[in-house]
């Protein structure tokens, strides 16, 4: 015969109760206050009564809220971390550095992608409000229409700090390369090569990243004595799809470049796909140039340049920096900015 109840007096299947202060208050016959200074080794308390509580309590499997003792202590130790797009290398192994950093200091990290929507954005950041994170390591999706929530909660005392890409009209501090002078040594080295017909590839407006890689672009070209012209810039997203699309449609036009300036990986992938489909030759053809997402570019199967961006060094450095924030409990300013270094190498296909 089927039993109707388990051992534990629950019905099959039933979910277990989470158990709480004042169920373990109830069976130890002491008011809910005193398991809380117990648990927290409060000094108003006996040692036998502590005892008798952490030993009941670990018995028993309690689990301290962790919402809760935040607003009893009034920290967290959590830090939100907002990424634009975790199939991008550079983001996923910029967040290795900070979980690295993180757990190291005793602090946990909740990273949230928001895939360059700002919509999205908004719903993480109220998300990361209403759990009493400490402070955000904040990487925008762009645009203006959080900007009054970044306000509210700075305001309130969550720390921000800015990685890989500055907030405009907000003074927080910021962890990142010089993508200016990245993009600048790029577009130069391609140009010692003898090339004149240099294509800028992907978005170049919304976050500062973008611009200043645009302007470095400008500026190398103009140094260099070689012609700015408006048909050798590509918008395109942060998309295989679109850049390949773009490119393909750019050659079919029977626009011609000798190389090409892309600003990260997949943008770079997707364009030298159609590059190498047009039957067109790497390097001989056309010198790619990208900004430090080698996984993906490495499939491409031939050699190409790339802005060596030491993402794990963001990470941990920007860490490190929020961190200090929140123990210091105050904020810091662009004078605490933090330039990574960063450097042009030479990739070449794996297989060799």
């Amino acid at each position: 015969m089927r039993r109707a109840r388990e051992g534990n007096g629950r019905r099959r299947g039933q979910t277990k109760r989470r158990l709480t202060i004042k169920d373990i208050a109830r069976a130890l016959s002491v008011t809910p206050a005193t398991i809380s200074k117990a648990l927290r080794d409060g000094t108003d308390i006996s040692v036998e009564t502590k005892e008798r509580v952490k030993k009941f309590s670990q018995k028993m499997g309690y689990r301290p809220s962790l919402l809760a003792r935040s607003l009893i202590n009034k920290r967290s130790k959590i830090i939100g971390v907002l990424v634009p797009d975790l199939r991008i290398s550079f983001f996923s192994e910029a967040v290795r550095g900070m979980y690295e950093e993180a757990s190291k200091k005793g602090y946990q990290c909740v990273f949230l992608v928001h895939d360059e929507l700002e919509a999205r954005e908004k719903e993480k950041l109220e998300f990361l409000y209403d759990i009493h994170a400490d402070g955000i390591l904040l990487n925008a999706a762009g645009g203006k229409t959080n900007y009054p929530l970044f306000q509210k909660m700075s305001q309130e005392g969550i720390r921000f700090v800015c990685w890989d890409r500055s907030l405009d009209a907000f003074d927080f501090p910021t962890v990142r390369i010089d993508d200016f002078q990245a993009s600048f040594k790029l577009t130069s080295k391609i140009i010692e090569e003898g090339r004149k017909r240099i294509l800028f590839l992907g978005p170049r407006t919304r976050v500062s990243v973008l611009r200043d890689r645009f302007a470095g672009y400008r500026s190398a070209l103009r140094e260099n004595g070689v012609s700015y012209r408006p048909e050798l810039v590509v918008d395109s997203f942060r998309s295989i799809e679109h850049s390949y699309g773009k490119v393909l449609e750019t050659i079919r036009r029977r626009v011609h470049f000798d190389a090409i300036v892309s600003i990260g990986g997949l943008v770079t992938y997707g364009a030298g796909k159609a590059i190498l489909e047009s039957k067109k030759r790497v390097p001989e053809d056309v010198i790619i140039g990208e900004f430090g997402d080698d996984d993906i570019v490495y499939k491409l199967g031939v050699p190409f340049y790339s802005v060596v961006q030491n993402p794990q060094e963001i990470g941990k450095a920007s860490t490190d920096l929020l961190i200090n924030m929140i123990e210091a409990k105050k904020s810091y300013d662009g004078s605490n900015n933090i330039v990574i270094d960063s450097e042009i190498v030479e990739r070449w296909p794996l297989s060799k």
